[in-house]
């Protein structure tokens, strides 16, 4: 039976807008929008991986600015047996940047990144949990 996985993912907001990425068509979550994320490693905290992990996929550093503002919950996939947890990391910044995924360590992972607002958010019915976390996020401007 395989472990239970915890994985750490970064919302980076600048005003009205989030910063997503798509999905590679071979990787898990093939051509699906999400926040850069992954799993942590043997005793690293949930902070610490996801900063590491936005760095390895954008190839841009953050602070450790960084504020828990949910949990999302993995299931396998007939949705009853839970197979991990994300910790969601919210990042606001005054400064908008573009991640260069030709450089970025696992930018393979993604083959574009872009920026949604409340309006064009392109995840609803693909990452029901992350959409409702980040619609509660841009809500608030």
């Amino acid at each position: 039976m395989k472990e239970f996985r915890r994985s750490s993912g970064v919302i980076y907001k600048v005003r009205n807008e989030v910063l997503l990425c798509k999905r590679a068509p071979n990787k898990s979550m093939p051509n699906i929008w999400s926040i850069p994320s992954g799993k942590l490693e043997e005793n690293e905290s949930p902070k610490d991986a996801a900063i590491r992990e936005f760095k390895e996929e954008t190839d841009i550093d953050l602070s450790n600015n960084l504020d828990l503002v949910s949990f999302i919950n993995r299931y396998k996939k007939n949705q009853t047996i839970k197979k991990g947890l994300m910790y969601v990391f919210l990042y606001e910044s005054d400064k908008k940047i573009n991640p260069d995924l030709k450089v970025a360590q696992d930018g393979f992972e993604h083959t574009e990144c872009s920026y949604f607002s409340l309006k064009n958010l392109p995840i609803k019915e693909n990452n029901e949990q992350l959409s409702k976390i980040i619609e509660k996020i841009l809500q608030k401007d």
